[in-house]
């Protein structure tokens, strides 16, 4: 009698860890913040000497986010990085944060959102097109990507990514760059991400070792995507090709 009183006695012990175990499983599921969102707002195209506003929507799930810790905007002229300008954004209402800018000469230009908020880090890039001249510009150096791609078939540009996206999560995007076999170095790596018929984000990536490449980013909802990896180094190279995804 007393060992199936023990039996009983340990079997109510064991469901009852169980049960604490789940609900301690859940409660650290539940504790996990959810992703900081920046949904980046900047026109197509402007004139030289028009001033134009420049917006990125903060939100965490479906809160709003007031209280970011800093919001700038970097703004640099296709092809010249480092001498990208600067603006500090102004919280305006309802996770808004804005900066007025006046382009100054005609070309495509880069916009960038660097927010950090509630220790998270995120920086959606767009682009503009400032001047007509510059448009007829941007479809011959399409034109001429083209070419490249034809041109420099010792280049190899393999795109890893998870088997399985989904949205508003971090995912972690790597390129894998060999030229004549032997591994790419020192390249400037970007990623151009986009829903047929929206306008892309590009996403710049980070150089690793062996001619790996690295960046994080959050796809903002499911559907297809388009991932277009572009390649470009200081001897001239640029090269590109795209990538067809669904997320979830």
């Amino acid at each position: 009698m007393k060992k199936w009183i023990a039996i009983i006695c340990t079997s109510f012990l064991l469901l009852a860890g169980c049960g604490t175990t789940g609900e301690k499983d859940k409660q650290e599921e539940a504790a996990l913040p959810e992703i900081i969102e920046a949904d980046l707002a900047v026109p197509e195209k402007a004139e030289t000497g028009e001033e134009v506003n420049l917006t990125v929507t903060v939100t965490q799930g479906n809160e709003t986010v007031e209280d970011a810790n800093e919001v700038k905007f970097e703004i640099w002229k296709e092809g010249e990085k480092d001498s990208s300008e600067l603006v500090v954004a102004e919280h305006t209402e309802k996770g808004k944060y804005e900066a007025a800018y006046t382009f100054s000469e005609n070309g495509l230009f880069n916009v960038q959102s660097h927010v950090t908020a509630r220790d998270m880090h995120t920086m959606p890039t767009k682009t503009i097109q400032v001047g007509e001249v510059e448009a007829v510009h941007h479809e011959h150096q399409e034109e001429s990507d083209a070419d490249h791609d034809h041109h420099n078939s010792d280049v190899s540009i393999e795109l890893q990514k998870p088997d399985q996206l989904k949205a508003a999560e971090q995912t972690s995007l790597a390129v894998h760059l060999q030229k004549s076999n032997e591994p790419l170095l020192k390249a400037k790596v970007r990623l151009e991400i986009f829903q047929k018929g929206q306008n892309p984000s590009w996403v710049n990536m980070t150089e690793g070792t062996n001619g790996e490449y690295k960046t994080d980013y959050s796809f903002p909802a499911s559907g297809d995507y388009i991932v277009r990896v572009h390649v470009e180094n200081d001897e001239g190279l640029h090269e590109h090709t795209e990538v067809e995804v669904t997320v979830e």
